[in-house]
């Protein structure tokens, strides 16, 4: 178990990780101080064909030094996007503090 654990630990100053497969196309596996990541879909509107951006995701680091990763869904009938997550830890917090919390609570952004 302690090795499982060492191979988990960050041994740089990434703050964020991703690790995508998108099939045929590659894959993408990178260690970052901030991220953003756009994931759209073909839709049909208005007679025609685009793509649609209809899940953002974006990860950055606080004032106080906490990471945080916020989720948002948007809609082409929507006027607003809605923020579905906010997911934050705090890793150079005291000893004691929780580890990951979240905030589901949905929110025009």
């Amino acid at each position: 178990m302690e090795k499982e654990m060492d191979v988990l630990s960050v041994k740089d100053s990434r703050k964020f990780e991703v690790h995508c497969n998108a099939g045929a196309a590659g894959e993408l596996h990178v260690g970052t101080e901030s991220l953003s990541v756009k994931i759209g879909q073909r839709v049909r509107r208005d007679g025609s064909e685009e793509m649609w951006h209809s899940v953002l995701i974006r990860c950055d680091e606080a004032n106080d030094g906490s990471l945080t990763i916020k989720v948002i869904v948007c809609h082409c009938d929507w006027d607003e996007c809605r923020q579905i997550a906010l997911i934050q830890s705090k890793p150079n917090h005291r000893v004691g503090t929780r580890t990951l919390t979240f905030d589901l609570e949905q929110k025009d952004v």
